[in-house]
């Protein structure tokens, strides 16, 4: 869809962005052509969940993904057994914006800012601006400085286990292939995930905002139906 905003529907959009905008970390191992696919401006949907943590310490990893976001649910405060690692999940679903590619000392750090679902054609079209401020360059200033200050630290140690590397091991918005899921999901959440993901909507006051189109795929042309009939 491509459409003019309204003032009211960008102060809401506005609305949900920011309101409440946190920074979370989440570390993996990629190859390089797997990072090279995250160009900035990029917007993508996860089809998946996407854990996160609410701290992190230095990059041992090769690569990070800082988000900012304001809808991720603090799953840890009713799970006590992942309090350990402050983790955050944000819904299957969910929209990013490329905002920055930081590379420091052989590491990269990719910066995903979370959007709704409805304003694809905003983020794509605009920044986010405070009167003459542009508030998307700020953010990636605060990014920059969170890396280098955390290089400075020492590993977090929670982050290492084994257990917390499996959850987080696999790129944010690719499939089995690598390849960027369809920027619309083509079929609804398994009967199983749609527990969590509305848990997450209640903990995180989501709205229809973030509500994303469900749109079936093409179907495939039967290219062998004549000669079915031939013979």
């Amino acid at each position: 869809m491509n459409f003019a905003y309204t003032n009211e529907q960008i102060e809401e959009i506005v609305n949900w962005t920011l309101s409440g905008l946190t920074m979370y970390y989440r570390d993996s191992e990629l190859p390089a052509d797997v990072i090279a696919k995250y160009q900035v401006g990029h917007i993508f949907r996860s089809q998946t969940f996407v854990d996160v943590s609410g701290f992190a310490g230095q990059l041992t990893k090769n690569c990070r993904f800082i988000f900012a976001s304001s809808k991720a649910a603090p799953l840890y405060k009713v799970n006590p057994e992942i309090e350990k690692w402050q983790q955050h999940t944000i819904n299957a679903d969910s929209y990013f914006k490329v905002l920055d590619i930081y590379q420091k000392e052989g590491k990269t750090q990719l910066f995903l800012l979370h959007i709704p679902a409805t304003a694809i054609d905003f983020f794509k079209n605009t920044v986010l601006r405070l009167g003459d401020d542009n508030l998307e360059e700020q953010f990636i200033g605060k990014a920059r400085a969170s890396l280098d200050q955390k290089m400075q630290m020492p590993p977090a140690p929670a982050l290492e286990e084994a257990e917390w590397v499996h959850r987080t091991e696999f790129p944010i918005g690719l499939d089995v292939k690598n390849e960027f899921f369809p920027i619309q999901p083509t079929t609804p959440l398994l009967p199983q995930a749609a527990p969590l993901a509305n848990a997450i909507r209640k903990m995180t006051n989501d709205t229809a905002l973030n509500k994303a189109a469900i749109v079936e795929p093409p179907a495939a042309k039967d290219t062998g139906r004549f000669w079915k009939k031939m013979f």
